[in-house]
């Protein structure tokens, strides 16, 4: 069983039979307006609705009594719904505020306004301090729960954000979480954990704008698109699996994922559902390609040896040993050749000297009898 809401504020409790018919075993007005988010607690035990007439309203799931309300949660209408924990909650707005909430008091506990266009969705991570929220404007906004203060916005992006899932990636290349972000533009941003001041890769092949995001496991994630298609696509590395389900003729507002696992609840606005079955996707595996293989240094000892040009023997043939010796013999009678030209003329020096001394000996005389 699930719920929906609708445009007329009414919220319907569905249950679906063994062959996937669908059909409303309960349906009340619970709001004036339209019902724009619907969540539920950890526990299973409350639901929680948001409304465009700017109204939070917490029921309990089974018998749908209301047990707490906020009437004038917000000054404009709200957009979107995430739920933290038991008794904490985060809404956001058509007018960029963000606020936390907890469920006994009246009394928002935070409220941000650091966006200047609609929060378009909000996620909260899984150790329950970090929020995430993507807004019309084309910034992802990190928020810490725990000290209720904006922590990082990431530049302007090229197009409005309009959904946000994180993901848990381990892979050759990255190991740990990552943020998902569908755009107007058909493009997914894809940032790292932590660093939201820009993205990190970016996906593009959709058609048209990306409405609606949903995880089913941590390798695959299925998009809710303006043509009314739900496309399955592998994240790392970047594949799109194929269109699953049939088409709407009006875009995918929101999709849902069963507690199992098993089944993707689509809603759009010809007052419909789509039901799609995602075992299949639970088993998919992608090839990474070629790992990144670490280089390994091997070191070769060489023998040592006090011939200089031992390290230009290849094999240890007596052929290569004796024609080496003839090299080097031939080099060493070149040598002695050489040193003993050198000798010689060095023997001849000297008688030159002596010569030339001689001649400037007699010279000088000459030069002293004429004067």
């Amino acid at each position: 069983m699930f719920m929906a809401g609708t445009i007329s504020g009414h919220l319907s409790w569905v249950s679906v039979d063994d062959i996937n018919v669908m059909s409303i075993e309960r349906q009340m007005k619970i709001h004036k307006k339209s019902i724009r988010s619907i969540g539920f607690t950890p526990d299973g035990e409350y639901l929680i609705t948001t409304s465009k007439d700017r109204s939070i309203k917490i029921r309990s799931t089974e018998t749908g009594k209301m047990s707490s309300k906020f009437k004038h949660a917000h000054d404009s209408p709200i957009n979107c719904l995430c739920v933290v924990d038991n008794c904490v909650m985060a809404t956001g707005d058509d007018n960029g505020c963000v606020k936390l909430w907890d469920y006994r008091q009246k009394k928002p506990l935070a409220e941000f306004n650091d966006c200047d266009d609609y929060i378009s969705d909000l996620v909260c991570a899984n150790d329950r301090r970090t929020l995430l929220a993507t807004s019309g404007e084309g910034t992802l906004t990190c928020y810490n729960v725990r000290k209720k203060k904006m922590q990082l916005q990431s530049e302007l992006m090229d197009s409005d954000l309009t959904s946000i899932r994180i993901f848990r990636v381990s892979t050759l290349i990255y190991d740990g979480k990552k943020v998902v972000c569908g755009t107007m533009d058909g493009v997914l941003y894809i940032f790292n954990w932590k660093e939201f001041g820009n993205m990190s890769d970016r996906c593009p092949g959709h058609p048209g704008a990306i409405e609606c995001i949903e995880k089913i496991n941590e390798n695959v994630i299925c998009t809710g698109c303006e043509d009314g298609s739900i496309r399955a696509m592998h994240l790392l590395p970047h594949r799109f699996l194929g269109t699953i389900g049939r088409s709407c003729p009006m875009p995918i507002n929101t999709l849902s994922v069963s507690y199992d696992q098993t089944s993707l609840i689509g809603t759009s606005g010809t007052n419909s559902l789509q039901l799609v079955d995602v075992t299949s996707l639970n088993n998919t595996q992608m090839d990474h390609g070629k790992s990144d293989r670490k280089k390994i240094n091997k070191k070769y000892s060489s023998a040592k040896s006090d011939n200089f040009f031992s390290d230009l023997l290849l094999n240890d043939n007596t052929e290569n040993h004796s024609n080496l010796d003839e090299v080097l013999s031939d080099n060493s009678s070149d040598d002695e050749e050489k040193t003993a030209t050198e000798e010689e003329e060095h023997q001849e020096h000297p008688n030159k000297k002596s010569q030339l001394k001689s001649i400037l000996k007699k010279h000088k005389s000459k030069n002293k009898k004429t004067k």
